[in-house]
């Protein structure tokens, strides 16, 4: 018996050591079908790659190399998203779960807490037998008197005992699911690093057969000679997005005056930390040409990422800043201000695929574009240092950057004099 109590009392002790997890909410069923998408696009590029195998060899199929190295390209593209979803819904699914253990743990804390108690008062006696304790007794009344005070410890303990282990084993199945889910994470966290390294081969190997092809120079002028009209009308309703946003802040601002009867309404241009560092500790060093000015002290848009492909100018119509970095690398926003554009269906978009505009004062806006997917909606504000999408390879690219803009009264200027 008292072999037996001890033994139930070690696996309570053991079974209440909680591991604690980094908290990141999905169905099992969600998680279930981004797996199933998984398998597919894994097959999908299993059968490409046979196809480039072939193609390889095949001087005369040049051009259909080239097309099938877009398809893997797509296809990696796709595991890498469907990964970084997996991973995300498994967090949130590991956050509710130690929400829940906690939950359990607290109800009952008081039972764990007595439970120590008497374990302290059990190590402090020493180990004294219970018929050491009634053959010490003095008298027959001592003796029942004593008797009956160990049974109710002994069942008071037991209690607490057969109370822990209940709770231990109610909660083992969210605990195992818990830790299996913590081990997919890390598994999946090792996939992502072998996709983005597969991203990036055949985005080199994609470069070099398309300047074969037609040559690097060549395709860049055919695609800026086919996009010249399309960019032009689009800046125009560019101009007119900004417009209609300084306008509806001027009128918002002359309706709060007139609600504080003349009085002159606080606030001015908020501005961010600047300095070139979007993380709190302020390590992140990039290039830099220059300083933020009055109303618009800009943060580098995508932290951690220094390498700059094409600056300002770099070639004939490049009216922009392409800071290149791993697919799928979070792109922030420079500076406080209003979404005024959030392109999030058209891929092309005005050949900058997926694209966010903010609106940051009457003088200046900042684009953001070629993302893999937009986290940010039309008429949403954000602070700097804002999620505002991923980086991608949408819209008239040759791989995976974030083309940066900046409008200085609706014309585009040199991000770098800012940064």
């Amino acid at each position: 018996m008292k072999k037996s109590w001890k033994k139930r009392l070690c696996c309570g002790l053991m079974a209440l050591c909680v591991a604690c997890v980094t908290p990141l909410s999905a169905s099992a069923e969600t998680v279930a079908e981004i797996q199933a998408e998984q398998n597919r696009l894994q097959a999908e590029k299993e059968d490409l790659q046979s196809q480039l195998d072939d193609l390889r060899n095949q001087e005369a199929e040049k051009q259909a190399y080239q097309d099938t190295l877009q398809e893997q390209i797509q296809v990696v593209q796709e595991q890498i998203d469907t990964t970084r979803q997996n991973i995300d819904d498994l967090n949130q699914s590991i956050t509710e779960l130690t929400m829940k253990l906690d939950a359990s743990q607290a109800e009952i804390q008081d039972t764990i807490d007595e439970f120590k108690e008497r374990l302290v008062a059990l190590y402090t006696a020493g180990n004294i037998s219970t018929l050491e304790i009634l053959l010490d007794s003095n008298s027959l009344s001592e003796f029942t008197t004593r008797s009956e005070m160990i049974e109710n410890m002994t069942a008071h303990d037991q209690d607490l005992v057969d109370k822990l282990e209940a709770y231990v084993e109610s909660t083992s199945a969210e605990r195992e699911e818990r830790q299996a889910q913590m081990d997919e994470v890390a598994e999946l966290k090792k996939s992502l690093e072998n996709q983005q390294d597969e991203l990036d081969a055949l985005y080199a190997e994609n470069a070099a057969a398309l300047e074969e092809i037609q040559g690097a120079e060549g395709a860049t002028e055919n695609a800026l000679a086919a996009n010249e009209e399309e960019l032009a009308a689009y800046e125009q309703k560019m101009q007119e997005a900004i417009a209609a946003q300084k306008a509806a802040e001027e009128a918002a601002l002359a309706a709060q005056q007139q609600q504080n009867s003349g009085s002159t309404a606080s606030g001015g241009d908020s501005t961010s930390s600047g300095g070139g560092s979007a993380s709190s500790d302020g390590s992140i060093s990039y290039p830099t040409g220059g300083g933020g000015v009055a109303g618009f002290d800009p943060i580098w848009p995508l932290p951690g990422v220094t390498y700059i492909s094409a600056g300002y100018n770099g070639y004939p119509g490049h009216k922009g800043l392409d800071i290149a970095g791993a697919y799928g690398t979070p792109i922030v926003a420079a500076e406080d201000g209003t979404v005024i554009e959030a392109n999030s269906t058209d891929s092309w978009g005005m050949s900058w695929g997926y694209y966010v505009l903010i609106y940051h004062n009457g003088t200046y806006t900042t684009r953001y574009a070629h993302m893999s997917s937009v986290a940010v909606s039309t008429g949403q504000y954000v602070t700097a240092g804002t999620v505002i999408g991923y980086e991608g390879a949408t819209g008239n690219v040759t791989g995976p950057h974030l083309h940066f803009e900046v409008y200085e009264n609706g014309v585009r200027v040199d991000p770098m004099q800012f940064l």
